[in-house]
Parts: structure tokens; sequence; C-alpha cells
């Protein structure tokens, strides 16, 4: 059933940027309003990095947090200046370091009683049709997890009963889950999909004695991943061609240095051993959410997670670069999953029939057009002049190479074949939707180089606008294609 009456909020934003101009590195916390779309400076607080628990160096934190001075000043604002009808939008402002992995959501959420939502790079929105919510859950977890098996299940049940629509789930797991999982989940229920870890390593074989690239892009372009994983082969096989529209990733993290990753067992059929174990970058989650389709992307940090800053920095650098929704979920203050499902049942219901997610257990990156049904008022817009705030980028009405670019790039996406083809089907074919992941993702890189201040130089020019040209026929291509599906 829709709901009705769905609050509709007002914009305050808390824009944060990095400040190394400086002997000491500081962070200057902007809050504004937005009453006539163009924003408006109401305080500035300019505290040292050492407030929100960093350190003199570049190494990653163990722990960081909210300055007590920033929570009140943004408690007073949110309830005064704001007005009591606005949501909290936060804009990390690239770059940023390590200050994505800082908990706002879980100490602003209950301090200002107000979703808090992060402002990504502004990008194109793609088709996502399909009448199912199909997702993919991937887990690995120590073998000692005794919260895994049940947060399957949980989870499970809280996005079928966050949708009105029919849900399907496809579970890949380590063994101990998936034994477990056998005995816990209806056998007869054909909406959840467990899929055998015993096939993993045998299908990755598989692939590479044919010698295909793991990751694929439209016509069999290659996209090589550093790191070949039998995870991937395995989801890719048990998908069997059909697209998901969201994929959730819960695994362990760690640092590699500075780089945060995921790690995962190299064999989903062998006991869990933190002693040898794959590293997952960022790039390779993008790439497999990428293939196989997933609009909606969520990283899920476990209870005994050894890494929580690792998580929060992977779902931080992914959601401001990834044109569909993506979200960190807190499992240990989130242990059904209940937060999350929400979020997805606002992705993926019809617009403005769910309330914006809220809750300190998650945080999320949502484009403008995700959440305009849900705003009382217009999104501002980031390329008219004095912007800046937004993006960190010079707008691209400063450059005639920019406004150059920008009409092929936000062509290329959204697909409206896509959409009127597949409107009324219940799944979507995995080559369509991973051609839209692609689209965007050219996309983003061409408004990238389109927020580079002044006129490039005449050879980058010719580069740019080249892709741009490529894209538009590519759009052509798939959209042709499409139709005659």
């Amino acid at each position: 059933m829709v709901m009705i009456n769905i609050r509709r909020w007002h914009l305050a934003v808390l824009s944060v940027v990095l400040d190394l101009s400086q002997r000491e590195a500081a962070v200057v916390a902007d809050l504004l309003t937005c009453p006539d779309g163009r924003p408006q400076l109401r305080h500035r607080l300019s505290l040292p990095v050492g407030a929100y628990g960093f350190g003199p160096g570049v190494d990653p934190p163990e722990h960081s947090n909210v300055p007590p001075e920033l929570v009140s000043l943004t408690k007073k604002f949110v309830s005064g200046e704001a007005g009591s009808e606005s949501a909290l939008w936060l804009r990390l402002v690239p770059p940023y370091g390590h200050l994505g992995a800082v908990p706002w959501e879980d100490v602003l959420t209950p301090a200002t009683d107000r979703p808090v939502l992060r402002v990504p790079d502004r990008l194109p929105v793609a088709a996502d049709p399909g009448g199912v919510w199909s997702m993919a859950v991937v887990l690995n977890a120590p073998s000692d997890a005794g919260w895994a098996a049940s947060y399957v299940e949980a989870f499970v049940g809280a996005v079928r009963h966050s949708f009105t629509n029919r849900v399907k789930t496809h579970v890949f797991s380590d063994l101990t889950v998936y034994d477990e999982l056998r005995a816990r989940l209806p056998k007869t229920d054909p909406h959840t999909l467990l899929h055998d870890p015993g096939d993993a390593v045998r299908v990755h074989r598989e692939r590479s004695k044919r010698g295909v690239t793991q990751f694929r892009g439209p016509g069999g372009k290659p996209r090589r991943s550093p790191t070949p994983l039998p995870w991937a082969d395995w989801i890719a096989t048990g998908l069997d061609g059909e697209a998901v529209r969201a994929l959730h990733l819960v695994a362990p993290a760690c640092f590699d240095g500075s780089r945060p990753q995921l790690t995962v067992s190299p064999d989903p059929a062998q006991p869990v051993d933190p002693r040898a174990c794959t590293y997952v970058a960022g790039e390779e989650i993008r790439l497999l959410a990428d293939s196989i389709g997933a609009s909606t992307l969520s990283l899920g940090s476990p209870p005994d997670n050894p890494s929580d800053v690792s998580t929060r920095l992977l779902a931080d650098a992914l959601g401001l670069e990834r044109a569909g929704p993506t979200f960190y979920s807190d499992l240990l203050n989130d242990p059904d999953g209940d937060a999350l499902a929400r979020a997805y049942a606002f992705v993926g219901a019809p617009p403005g029939s769910e309330p914006i997610p809220r809750g300190p257990a998650l945080f999320g990156y949502l484009q403008p057009e995700h959440v305009k049904y849900s705003l009382a008022q217009f999104w501002p817009d980031p390329d008219q002049p004095q912007q800046r705030w937004l993006t960190g980028r010079a707008p691209i009405s400063d450059s005639a190479t920019s406004r150059a670019l920008l009409p092929e790039a936000l062509a290329a996406v959204p697909g409206d074949a896509v959409a009127w083809r597949y409107a009324s089907e219940d799944y979507v074919p995995g080559w369509v939707a991973a051609t839209e992941r692609f689209m965007e993702s050219k996309a983003a890189e061409l408004l990238t180089a389109a927020g580079v201040p002044g006129e490039t130089p005449a050879l980058k020019q010719a580069y740019d606008q080249g892709v741009a040209k490529a894209m538009s026929e590519l759009r052509g291509l798939a959209d042709g294609r499409t139709e005659e599906a």
C-alpha cells in the first residue's frame, strides 16, 4: 500500500572542508540554509583535526568523533535558523582525507532528530527498472560468528516486509553460514535462493581456462581486476544472466597501508582463516556491482569487524563517485537490518511513497533526483555561479569547454529506452543493467573533466570530446538493441 502524507523536508546543509593551508590542519564546518535555491552561510566553525580524533600524521584514525562544539551548534541551527522542517544534508568537499570515516550520522541524527544524508558528486541517475526488488546478499564471516545466519534471515525478512512489490534474494555466503541457512530458511520459498559455495572454485577455474576476463563491459571489452575472485565468478554464474537491483556485501575489513579493503576467504567452501585471505579494494567492489547491474550498493560492517573505519571509508569513497544509491550499515546497531531495509524501500518504491531513511546505524549517498519528492524546495543547481560549496569543483558554466561536454555527458544517461522497454517486466537482463552502470561511470568521468577550472589544453579537449561522442553513439546502439530485445 502506498503511504500518504510523507513528510517533506526543507534543506539545511553542513558543508565540511579540510583546510591544509595553515601549519596545523583544520576542519572548517559551514552550516547553510537554501531559502531561494542559493546557499546562505549561517555559522562557521573551524577546529583543528585533533578535535575530530585525528593524529598529526596521515595514518587512518582508529577512532574519530564529531566535536561537541559542532554537535551543539548544529542542534541549535537545525531547531532555529533552519526551521523545524529541515533535514540535514552533509557535504564533504573533496579532497577531505579520512573525514568520511567520522561517525557523523551516529551523532548528529539523535542530536538533531532529523534525517542526515550525504551529498555525492552530482551525477545523472540511470534507469533502474524491474517490478521485483532483486538483490544479492554476499556474506563472509569467521566460522564462530554466531550472528551471521540469523542476520541474513532477519534482513531478508525485513526487506520483504518493507516492500509492497515482490522481493527476490540471492544469498552467497561461506560454507558455515550456508549450512545454517539451509536449516533456517523455508525450502519451499522460491524467492530466496541459497547458492552452494562448493560451486565457487569450480566456476572460477572454468572461466579461467576459457581465458575470459573476469569483469567485462559492454561489447565484451575487458575490465581488469587486479585480484581475480572466485566469489565474483560464483555470483555472476549464480545470477544466470539476470541483473539484480541491489548488492549487499558483509565482510571484515582492514587497511593495506592507508588503503581500506575488505577481507574474504579465497574459497567460500573452506573455513575462514584470517591468516589466509583475499583482499578486495573499492574498485573491485564497484566493478562487481557494475558487472551484475546493481544500481544500489551497500556495505555492512560486521559486529566483530576488526576495522569499522575501513568499511566506512570504502562506503564513503564509493558513494561519492557512484550514480546509484550507496549505503553503509552498522550491524552492531542494526542487527536485523531494519534500517537498511527501509533505505532500500525508499530508493526502490514509487517516488514519494516512503520517508527519507534515518537512523544512527546507517549512512547513505543519494542523488538529488532520488530525494526531490521528499523535499519541500528545489535542490540548488551546483553548476550555477557561487555554488562551488556543493561540489568542491569549478561550476561547469565557467568554461566553454565544459559547457560543450555537459550535454552529451548528460544525454548518455538515463536510458529512456531501457525504462520504457522493461517498465512492466519483473527483471532486467544482466547485459542491459551492466551497460547502464558503464554509461554512468563514463558520464562521471566526463563531468569530473568538465569541472576543471578554465579551458583545458587542446589535446585534452579533443580527447574529452571524443569520449563524449563515443558515449552518445554507444547510447544509441544500446537503446536500439534494447528496443529489439
